[in-house]
């Protein structure tokens, strides 16, 4: 209820689908009651396997140290577990950077539990980490959940004819349905390239779950080998209607490594996700995800205040980290850096900035056919058309190497009013941009915009400028900017 409220609050129209009850008779009914009728445990059988958004809220509880077995905490619901349950449901691949502490492993093992139990049938889900310990011990993880449901949903064992009970394969490094066939098996991290290339070619799943990506050696080569085989298997899912997609979750890496680049390389192709998106239907979601022509994942970003923890839970983790600084911003600030230890900075510095900086905008603007390019706006827009809003445009070719960028900023505080990132935006894309924010919302504005010299980037420039007047594009040998001058242009 709490985050219906928040998304109704943020103007946003489909803000209760995770509030949905298929059977009418459940309202009110406690699933772990002891005392429950048979008709009534058939009934809450039934709605979890149609209905996956009532599993987390009624059934499925999370162990924790000390408790009762088979007992548990109720699933913390937030915004970053509703947006990677949301594209759960839709199939959608995904990149998720959510701090310490806010259960981005444990919410995935949820769905992948569900999955198991009651989502799909014959279907192969591959668990892989930096380590096979790691992903061996996420599988176990997943299985002390299941301990944890009500005996008549734990499906665990099947019967023969004579009532003899059968129990399925349940091994260490695998696990196997009985009555479903549904099969997880965990694979070993690779450690050669002949290795990693041969864990790829045989990945052939429909439901893929990487963690801690940014930190598993040659993550390049599987993932690249794993490409076809993956495909092949969610086109099969797909025309069954069985659940498939791949989620790469993980600690922001080390810039410097080959597994840490490849990883941040994913995550910048990826499209963001934006909460404006429950508002969409399937055909709209489709259409954005295929917008991007460089990557098929959204990407998920929360930081530790959207997801509601406050300045207590940073504390704790600087004191639970030993104040290692370069750990503190990537588990906790989720930063990805190539040297935090050979900063310039003084750390008072940075904390300093730190505090100074928006967890998010206060609204954003959508351009594009699907509207899959976000200008974040910062600050309230200027009333005044005395001091006209500067546009600065970075203009790069829309080929990964390096984003296409616009900050505006009013011109009379230095205030930075909005900002837009996006490295797979071409150029007429990006001209279409700053023409539409200078004819619909600052019909005042100077636009300033990077030539460089590349074809591509050069056609962008030419496009602008041929529309309206008032953009700076300036060659070797011509005057310097001059505000004064512009502003008096611009009068």
């Amino acid at each position: 209820m709490d985050m219906h409220y928040l998304l109704r609050a943020k103007g946003i129209q489909n803000n209760k689908f995770f509030l949905a009850i298929y059977d009418p008779d459940l309202m009110g009914v406690d699933p772990r009651d002891p005392l429950l009728p048979r008709q009534m445990k058939a009934k809450i059988t039934r709605e979890c396997l149609t209905n996956f958004w009532y599993f987390i809220r009624e059934v499925v509880r999370i162990p924790v140290e000390g408790g009762q077995v088979g007992s548990g905490a109720r699933y913390k619901l937030h915004r970053g577990n509703l947006a990677m349950n949301y594209l759960f449901v839709h199939n959608y691949d995904m990149f998720v950077d959510l701090p310490r502490q806010h259960f981005k492993t444990i919410s995935a093992l949820v769905w992948y539990l569900w999955v198991f139990n009651f989502g799909s049938s014959n279907t192969q889900m591959m668990f892989i980490n930096k380590k096979h310990d790691d992903a061996k011990d996420n599988l176990k993880k997943m299985k002390n959940i299941r301990s944890s449901l009500p005996d008549y949903l734990q499906m665990d064992a099947a019967y023969d004819r004579e009532g003899k009970k059968i129990r399925a394969t349940n091994r260490e490094e695998t696990m196997q349905h009985p009555t479903n066939k549904n099969i997880i098996k965990t694979l070993p991290a690779a450690r050669t390239k002949a290795m990693a290339d041969g864990a790829g070619r045989g990945c052939t799943m429909a439901i893929q779950y990487y963690d801690e990506f940014a930190f598993m050696p040659y993550n390049s080569i599987v993932y690249a080998a794993a490409q076809p085989a993956y495909s092949r298997a969610r086109m099969n899912a797909r025309a069954n209607h069985a659940p498939h997609g791949m989620l790469i979750t993980t600690t922001p890496g080390d810039l410097t490594t080959d597994e840490g680049v490849f990883a941040n390389m994913m995550r910048l192709n990826a499209t963001p996700w934006n909460e404006k998106y429950y508002d969409y239907d399937y055909a709209k979601l489709e259409e954005l995800r295929n917008s991007n022509d460089n990557s098929t994942f959204f990407y998920i970003r929360f930081t530790y205040k959207q997801l509601g923890s406050g300045e207590e839970y940073f504390k704790e983790m600087v004191r639970g980290l030993q104040k290692d600084w370069p750990k503190i911003r990537r588990e906790v600030l989720l930063e990805w850096a190539t040297g935090s230890m050979n900063c310039p900075f003084r750390q008072e510095d940075l904390d300093t900035i730190k505090a100074l900086c928006k967890a998010e905008p206060i609204t954003t603007l959508f351009f594009g056919n699907a509207g899959q390019y976000q200008l974040q706006i910062w600050n309230q827009l200027p009333m005044s058309n005395q001091y006209p809003p500067i546009i600065g445009v970075d203009v790069a070719a829309g080929y990964q190497k390096d984003s296409s960028a616009i900050t505006i900023i009013d011109s009379q505080t230095t205030k930075v009013l909005a900002t837009l990132n996006c490295n797979y935006i071409p150029s007429n894309d990006l001209a279409q941009i700053i023409f539409e924010i200078v004819t619909k919302y600052m019909k005042n504005a100077i636009v300033n915009i990077e030539r460089n010299g590349v074809a591509e980037q050069q056609t962008s420039v030419c496009s602008v400028t041929s529309i309206f007047s008032g953009v700076n594009c300036f060659e070797d040998g011509q005057e310097p900017y001059s505000l004064q001058r512009d502003l008096r242009r611009c009068a």
